[in-house]
């Protein structure tokens, strides 16, 4: 059975590969990388400061009570590392996915629902991520590839050789169905000046999604 949960302190020890755990974008251009011996503390103070003021940056999935998928979402202002980035959000108030484990395809769309769904509670439009091309010398493994995330939906916003920053529009997002999918329409209908997606039917026809409340 899969489930999804808020990531909170006790999870933080649920978080898979280069973020168990890791500190690497909770701490500033100082920090150590990430990897020092408090890096489970950091990290834990780190999600129950942005919990407190944001609410859960992100969700942890199950699969029959194992862990086997994140996403790792919160505004700029809460990401201390994305300061020695040169494609950094300049909206402090920008929600960024920080990092992720996507696992395979079928918990690859019930964790981007998820962030999508985060993001759209607190207003945003869409999701930033600074992301690493091949040419990125050294690149952490808490930094995403670029590969894979276009894949997903994201395009560049704002070019550069080695870190760009991609975007992934909310109202582009065609993975999500059923209650998700109503639940996107409704909190997208609710931000001023916003239109619905078109949406593609099989027949190649497309029209637009829209919700009256």
């Amino acid at each position: 059975m899969r489930t999804l949960h808020p990531l909170t302190p006790d999870r933080v020890g649920d978080l898979l590969g280069a973020c168990s755990p890791c500190a690497f974008w909770q701490t500033g251009p100082q920090g150590d990388g990430g990897h020092g011996s408090d890096a489970g503390q950091a990290l834990r103070a780190w999600v129950e400061q942005v919990g407190a003021e944001w609410g859960p940056p992100g969700r942890v999935l199950y699969v029959d009570d194992a862990p086997v998928g994140h996403v790792v979402l919160a505004p700029a202002r809460l990401v201390p590392r994305l300061a020695t980035f040169a494609t950094a959000p300049s909206d402090p108030a920008a929600v960024v996915l920080v990092t992720a484990a996507l696992g395979t395809n079928g918990q690859r769309r019930l964790l981007m629902q998820a962030a999508a769904k985060e993001a759209l509670a607190h207003g945003a439009r869409s999701i930033d991520v600074v992301a690493a091309r091949p040419l990125a010398v050294g690149r952490h493994g808490c930094v995403l590839e670029v590969s894979g995330l276009d894949r997903l939906g994201f395009h560049v916003e704002r070019d550069h050789p080695t870190y760009p920053r991609l975007r992934l529009d909310l109202r582009t997002v065609v993975t999500i169905r059923d209650e998700a999918a109503a639940y996107v329409a409704s909190r997208l209908a609710r931000l001023p000046g916003l239109r619905p997606a078109p949406e593609t039917r099989p027949d190649g026809a497309t029209r637009a999604r829209r919700r009256h409340e």
